[in-house]
């Protein structure tokens, strides 16, 4: 069982929530536990969502098209993006191999987001010669 509680703390007292986090401990009682505390992360924007749906995605769709000559669906463009740049990496202390376990972008904070995104526009210019714009960047159609 898990239990994930988002409070604040102020002079190393728990702001709200306060119960909640004194009846999750005593749920354990006897129990060997793991306790983690973390910052709470902003979550990508829905300008980000856009972005990402909306144009990164279907040009990894195009590349894959016109350099490989196949069709892919949006969800496999997105897999296939999320696991060239989103994991997490661990040491194997034994032997020094590296491991990367794949983890969901919704993970990702606003700041991982961007380089993300970054990534993203870099590996369209160098592996399908495609320049995805940057967010919010001027764009002038020309008919």
């Amino acid at each position: 069982m898990k239990i994930e509680v988002t409070t604040s703390i102020s002079n190393g007292i728990f702001n709200r929530n306060r119960n909640t986090v004194l009846n999750a401990i005593k749920s354990f009682e006897g129990k060997e536990v793991v306790i983690t505390i973390d910052k709470v992360k902003k979550q990508r924007s829905i300008q980000q969502n856009r972005y990402y749906w909306g144009l990164l995605v279907p040009l990894m769709q195009q590349g894959a098209k016109d350099t490989w000559g196949e069709t892919w669906s949006i969800d496999k463009a997105h897999k296939h993006l999320s696991k060239l740049f989103v994991f997490h990496e661990s040491i194997n202390e034994k032997n020094g191999l590296i491991t990367q376990t794949p983890k969901s972008t919704t993970e990702l904070s606003t700041t991982d987001w961007e380089v993300y995104t970054t990534q993203i526009r870099i590996y369209l210019l160098q592996d399908f010669d495609i320049n995805a714009p940057e967010p919010n960047e001027d764009l002038i159609l020309k008919l």
